[in-house]
């Protein structure tokens, strides 16, 4: 058996973190990738939580082989033994549970791992994809069956995640910013510090506490060397679902916050307007920072019901900005019979929103080069 640490130049690092041994996993989907001829291959992590549990999947040739919730303390998981050595393989670990911002004692580190073979390189990606959004692209409702409600980390999975169906159709290496109950302008319970956009420039900033500071997951995501040639924002979904829920107040400036409905349907004028404008604001950032990926912004899983602030929102960015690589995109809704756990979409939602949003990416793709196969999808890693 042999020794690798989890920075490898053989071994791809997934989602964002600050590199090094060990290596702290943050967001979902984060983990290792590597080809491998080994026929036996061990993880050591480690992993702590107050509340909730960590819970990850090790695929092998794309097939998920274990999914298991990790331990406290260090561990060595076996993730195979006894496969015909000298057989090259593709293996992925990978985180399937959000950060949680409220268990400030959470954390998921690996520190290696030891098989009987050698380590080799994943062949060369065609493109980069950055996901933003909420328990949609968390994979909340893919870890279970329907009955399986308020359960916690549990009812969370990448089993049919819309983002990675979309990312393994161009062959893309990806990252998913996500965080259940959160939004655009504020959180399903009018929360205006439960949003994203302020967050995106730190590695994961959503994260309180110490330990946490410590791993690094305040620090400055470092943009220049993983730059998107696509940005999928799913988010708008928290921000509807505000609506009736009882007013917030911040703390930081005993401010009153609630997002509220017209008697005649659809947003107040108000709430309409500053919702349209936090999300123009996001598209200024998402742009500054990622200045040659094409912005898109998906909604729709679960309802319908801000589609129209959110086309607003989109169309008068472009035209105030001029910038022409942004688009707004509607998804299908999810069918009852369709409802995962926690009453969230399941897996068949997921697939047609893959489905939905692979055919719009192509339509750009092609729009912009004329079908030829280079461009923003084109370029290796």
């Amino acid at each position: 058996m042999r020794h690798y640490l989890p920075t490898e130049p053989e071994i791809h690092i997934l989602g964002r973190t600050r590199k090094g041994t060990p290596l702290p996993l943050f967001w979902t989907a984060s983990g290792l990738e590597f080809q491998t001829d080994a026929g036996e291959l061990w993880f050591e992590l480690e992993s702590g939580y107050d509340v909730m549990e960590e819970w990850i999947r090790i695929e092998v040739d794309g097939f998920c082989l274990q999914r298991m919730m990790v331990p406290k303390g260090k561990s060595r998981l076996c993730a195979f033994r006894g496969f015909p050595a000298g057989s090259l393989r593709t293996v992925r670990l990978l985180k399937e549970v959000q950060p949680m911002r409220d268990d400030e004692g959470r954390f998921l580190l690996v520190h290696g791992l030891d098989c009987d073979g050698n380590l080799f390189p994943v062949p060369k990606k065609r493109c980069r994809i950055e996901f933003v959004g909420d328990s949609l692209s968390a994979g909340v409702g893919l870890g279970g069956a329907p009955s399986l409600i308020g359960t916690g980390p549990a009812v969370y999975g990448l089993d049919g995640n819309y983002a990675l169906l979309a990312a393994e159709h161009f062959q893309a290496d990806f990252r998913i910013l996500a965080q259940c109950g959160w939004g655009a302008h504020c959180s399903c319970y009018n929360d205006f510090i439960q949003i994203m956009p302020p967050y995106y420039e730190q590695i994961c900033g959503v994260l309180t506490g110490e330990r946490n500071r410590e791993l690094g997951a305040f620090e400055a995501n470092d943009f220049a060397a993983w730059q998107p040639d696509l940005v999928v924002v799913n988010l708008g979904s928290n921000d509807g679902f505000a609506v009736g829920q009882p007013a917030w107040t911040d703390p930081r400036d005993g401010s009153v916050h609630q997002m509220s409905d017209r008697s005649c349907g659809g947003l107040e004028e108000d709430c309409a307007l500053r919702f349209e404008a936090s999300v123009k604001d996001f598209l200024k950032k998402l742009r500054r920072l990622n200045p040659g990926a094409y912005l898109l912004w998906v909604y729709g899983m679960c309802e319908h019901k801000m589609a129209p602030y959110l086309e607003t929102a989109v169309r008068e960015y472009r035209e105030e900005s001029g910038d022409e690589r942004t688009d707004f995109l509607l998804l299908p809704a999810t069918n009852p019979l369709w409802v995962g756990s926690d009453n969230h979409p399941g897996k068949k939602e997921h697939a047609l929103a893959a489905e939905v949003l692979i055919e719009r990416v192509e339509e750009i793709w092609k729009g912009e080069k004329g079908g030829e196969d280079h461009g923003i999808f084109s370029r290796t890693f």
